[in-house]
């Protein structure tokens, strides 16, 4: 990933903003799915997809789509960020273990 118009420590720091800004997305929504699943809430509509993609499955589940399916649906959170502008920082924000 090139960082145009940036010094070498300024890229590495972007980078490792990037990555860490990465990690805590990914807690916060794996976080959300599992009180979601706390709650029988389907909020990321996989009861919706698996209809519309498995018809004849959704008639046999839905039922007890959310009490016995939903809490044990895999759920992958893949999170990718990439910040394309600085703008202007005064003062740096700390970065957990760094």
């Amino acid at each position: 990933m090139e960082k145009t118009g940036l010094a070498v420590g300024e890229a590495e720091a972007l980078e490792l903003l990037e990555r860490e800004k990465e990690k805590a997305i990914k807690r916060d929504v794996e976080a959300a799915i599992r009180r979601s699943r706390e709650l029988r809430s389907d909020f990321l509509g996989l009861g919706d997809k698996l209809y519309r993609e498995y018809p004849e499955v959704w008639e046999k589940v839905k039922d007890d789509w959310r009490d016995a399916w939903l809490p044990h649906v895999a759920v992958e959170v893949k999170v990718t960020c990439e910040i394309t502008r600085t703008g202007l920082i005064l003062d740096p924000l700390p970065i957990k273990g760094h």
